[in-house]
C-alpha cells in the first residue's frame, strides 16, 4: 500500500527532473546524512583501515563528499528516461578503444567498484555493445530492488541477481561469457564466508568475491577493469583498462589481482566510494605481500593490468630495490 501510494508517485516525479537537478538535490540529502551521523562511524572506520595515506581533516572531507556521491547516485537514478536524464551525458575517454576491446572480446568481465556514478558506468559500456548483463546482489528490501533494477534496465542493461546458494544467474553468466556477452561485476563488498575467497582489500586480509577469477578462467574470458566517475551534477566520465587475460595466473592469483585493481581505482577517487558498507567484518590471517600493487602503482594498473599479478609485482619490486 504504502509504495502504490506514496514510493511510485513520488518516484514518477522524480523522474520528470533533469538529471544535474536530482543530483544536486541528492548530494545535499547526503550530506545532510553524513552531518546527521548515518553510518559515519562505519565509514571512517571502513577508511581509516583501508590505510589511504589522508591527514584526519581530509579524511572527513572525503567521507563528506561520499556521502554527497551516494545521494547524488541514488536521485538521479531515478530520472533515468526522462527528459534530461544521466545516461544522456556520459562521455567516454577513448572511445575507439573501448570499441576495440569490445570487438576483440566480446565477451568480457568488466570489473568495476562501488564508485562513482557505478550505474552510468554500466549504461556507457551498453553503447559499444548489443547486449549487457550486470551480475548483481539483491537488496535487502525487494520492493525497493525491483524498482531500482528496472530503471537500471532502461538503459539496456539486463541484471541477473545472485542469490545464496542460487546457481542459476552464475549459469547464465557463464552462457552469455561464452556466447560473447560481456558482463559487469562489482567485486568490492563484502560476499559470505562460504561464497569468499580469502585475499587482500587494500591492506586488509579478508573474504574478496570470487566471481572475477572464477568467470575469467572458467569462460576463458579477459578481465577488464573500469571506472566511470562524476565529473559534476548529472556528468560523467567512463573509462576502461587494459584487459587482463584469463591465462594470467591461476583463479585465485585473478581474484587477487582484480582485488588490487579495484583498489588503485577507488584510491585514486576515494570521495566518490562506498565506504558506508561494513567491508572489514571478516579479517584472515594471511601471508604478508612483499608488494601491494595497488600502493606501489596506483591508477598504472589499469594500463597495465599484469602488474597486479603478485609474482609480476614482487619481480619489479625486487628490480627496483637493486635485488637480484
Amino acid at each position: 500500500m504504502l509504495n502504490r501510494l506514496v514510493v511510485l508517485p513520488l518516484l514518477r516525479a522524480l523522474n520528470r527532473l533533469a538529471g544535474d537537478t536530482a543530483g544536486r538535490v541528492g548530494g545535499g540529502l547526503g550530506v545532510l546524512a553524513f552531518h546527521l551521523g548515518i553510518r559515519r562511524r562505519v565509514a571512517s572506520g571502513v577508511f581509516r583501515d583501508a590505510g589511504l595515506p589522508h591527514h584526519p581533516t581530509r579524511r572527513r572531507d572525503l567521507i563528506r563528499r561520499s556521502y554527497a556521491t551516494m545521494g547524488a547516485n541514488f536521485l538521479e537514478l531515478w530520472t533515468v528516461g526522462g527528459p534530461d536524464g544521466p545516461e544522456r551525458h556520459i562521455r567516454t575517454l577513448a572511445p575507439g578503444w573501448h570499441a576495440l576491446v569490445h570487438r576483440r572480446h566480446p565477451g568480457c568481465v568488466f570489473l568495476t567498484a562501488h564508485l562513482g556514478t557505478w550505474d552510468m558506468g554500466a549504461a556507457g559500456v551498453r553503447q559499444f555493445v548489443p547486449r549487457f548483463l550486470a551480475y548483481a546482489k539483491a537488496q535487502h528490501n525487494p520492493a525497493v530492488d525491483r524498482l531500482v533494477n528496472a530503471q537500471r534496465e532502461r538503459t539496456g542493461i539486463t541484471v541477473l541477481l545472485a542469490e545464496h546458494g542460487d546457481r542459476t544467474s552464475a549459469v547464465l553468466v557463464m552462457r552469455a561469457l561464452r556466447q560473447g556477452t560481456p558482463v559487469g561485476l562489482m567485486a568490492d563488498q563484502a560476499p559470505g564466508s562460504r561464497e569468499g575467497v580469502p585475499a587482500w582489500y587494500f591492506r586488509v586480509a579478508t573474504y574478496c568475491h570470487g566471481g572475477p577469477g572464477f568467470f575469467a578462467s572458467r569462460a576463458r574470458v579477459p578481465i577488464v577493469p573500469g571506472l566511470c566517475v562524476r565529473v559534476r551534477a548529472g556528468r560523467s566520465v567512463l573509462v576502461m583498462g587494459r584487459p587482463l587475460p584469463h591465462d594470467a595466473g591461476d583463479e585465485a592469483a585473478l581474484v587477487q589481482a582484480s582485488q588490487d585493481l579495484i583498489a588503485a581505482m577507488v584510491a585514486a577517487f576515494p570521495g566518490q566510494y562506498f565506504w558506508q558498507h561494513r567491508r572489514f567484518k571478516d579479517r584472515l590471517v594471511l601471508p604478508p605481500r612483499a608488494v601491494a600493487p595497488w600502493q606501489r602503482w596506483g591508477l598504472r594498473l589499469i594500463v597495465e593490468p599484469t602488474l597486479a599479478l603478485p609474482a609480476v609485482a614482487s619481480d619489479l619490486g625486487r628490480r627496483a630495490s637493486g635485488v637480484p
